[in-house]
């Protein structure tokens, strides 16, 4: 600059860069907040984490309590129920579901391999015979059911099952040493009749659950579950049993 001084050449100099760098730093201002912004922004993977959490897939807390189908002419609990409950006896699940339930009981009109004549049971699920192919016993259809001890019967022959019930319907022996704790309680506390089995059979059997026995240690055992069945047909109380 001509005819400036060094000092004045040197203030105009500063005044230009500080003028520049205030257009510089304006210009950055948006994408510092932009940034600001998303960091505080949820990540797409955080939000999906309740969903990844899910237990679907875990088993019900409590028991099926309707039909699987109500438009059906057998009441029966839902099919993926019906896996879970078969995959070993559930003798708590078994008393639960002959009391106060809307399933289907059926009752034996002839012997099936460890199934007594005019036994009573109870209908999980129904298979129809298959369309083009190989004729299985009557041709029509079977069903898996459940015994009083908790175990499942499967693809029982509909022609040797009815729902009329006989006067005095058999039941499969209940194992009293296999019954839940909470269920035996509720039993004993329940029937004045279960009671008194119990302390007989306690007495005549000597802490003995199975092999050889006396005969009174069988009658009292028979005893006792008569007792266990007609408390439970009567529609006596019991605490819902834990789900299979």
């Amino acid at each position: 600059m001509p005819g400036s001084s060094p000092c004045q050449r040197h203030a105009v100099l500063l005044t230009f860069a500080v003028a520049w760098l205030v257009a510089c730093g304006g210009s950055q201002a948006p994408a510092v907040v932009a940034a600001a912004a998303s960091s505080d922004a949820p990540a797409a993977s955080d939000s999906a984490a309740p969903a990844a959490s899910s237990d679907a897939t875990s088993p019900p807390t409590a028991l099926p309590t309707s039909c699987a189908d109500p438009t059906a002419a057998t009441c029966t609990p839902p099919g993926n129920f019906v896996e879970r409950l078969c995959q070993k006896p559930h003798p708590d699940i078994a008393l639960a579901f002959f009391g106060k339930t809307p399933f289907t009981r059926l009752y034996l009109k002839g012997r099936m391999d460890e199934l007594m004549f005019q036994e009573e049971v109870l209908a999980l699920r129904f298979h129809g015979q298959a369309k083009g192919g190989m004729q299985i016993g009557s041709g029509h259809g079977s069903y898996d059911v459940l015994r009083w001890d908790g175990s499942c019967a499967m693809a029982v022959d509909a022609d040797i099952l009815s729902t009329s019930s006989p006067s005095k319907p058999k039941a499969a022996r209940v194992l009293w040493h296999r019954v839940g704790n909470a269920m035996q309680d509720a039993l004993i506390s329940g029937s004045d009749a279960v009671k008194k089995a119990r302390a007989k059979r306690g007495k005549e059997c000597q802490g003995a659950m199975t092999g050889d026995v006396s005969a009174a240690c069988q009658k009292a055992d028979s005893a006792l579950v008569d007792a266990v069945v007609d408390y439970v047909r009567g529609g006596g109380s019991l605490p819902p049993p834990p789900p299979p």
